[in-house]
């Protein structure tokens, strides 16, 4: 694990250098009372605490790395795509993401789109590497959400999402989440989300998270 972690510290303090002279870099921080990432626990239903570092160009270019804990390691993101918004309001987002867990294993690669319109994402996500195995290639997620404002700094979301996986004998899942935001000008953005799976008979998740963004 120690391992792991200094592999974490490294990769993000050497964005954070790099990211201090350039305009258009970001830094994020937060930590949630449950990690959930697409209706399932990541973290064994424990807190997890989270940090990232992001650079966006002018002509919609981007890159960025972003690593959380977890109750038995750590996992660490790597991302690039191309993003844009239209003057119609459309907006589009085009990329790659590599999941990567240095303590344990089940690294994996995706590649995803999303488009969106006046609240409404849809997006889908495939699988093009896990660890390897081939007969892990070839998953796809599918999601549509819409989120919107509400008065005194709150905003609210929905998702629904559905993983198809390719492997014979794994069951579908089908994940949605609720979720409220009430955020602050100084002490960043409080979320709380209510997440529900299909298919692993489960009972719902629920999940309190913090976060807060700096621009350089």
């Amino acid at each position: 694990m120690k391992k792991g972690i200094l592999l974490t510290a490294t990769i993000l303090g050497s964005l954070f250098v790099s990211a201090q002279a350039v305009a258009g870099a970001s830094a994020n921080i937060g930590a949630t009372s449950n990690y959930i990432w697409r209706g399932q626990e990541q973290a064994a239903g424990s807190g997890a605490f989270s940090a990232g570092l992001d650079y966006e160009a002018d002509n919609g270019l981007y890159v960025g790395a972003w690593a959380s804990s977890l109750r038995a390691g750590e996992e660490v993101d790597v991302y690039g795509g191309y993003a844009k918004e239209l003057e119609n309001g459309v907006s589009y987002d085009v990329g790659a993401i590599k999941y990567v867990y240095p303590s344990t294993s089940g690294d994996f690669a995706e590649v995803y789109g999303k488009l969106g319109y006046k609240g409404v994402e849809a997006e889908v996500d495939y699988t093009v590497d896990k660890d390897g195995a081939s007969t892990d290639e070839g998953d796809v997620y599918y999601a549509l959400g819409y989120s919107g404002d509400l008065p005194q700094n709150w905003s609210y979301g929905a998702k629904v999402g559905r993983y198809n996986y390719k492997a014979a004998g794994t069951t579908d899942l089908t994940n949605v989440q609720l979720s409220a935001t009430k955020s602050f000008d100084k002490a960043g953005d409080f979320t709380f989300a209510i997440d529900d799976l299909s298919g692993a008979g489960n009972d719902p998740l629920y999940s309190v998270s913090w976060g807060k963004s700096f621009d350089f």
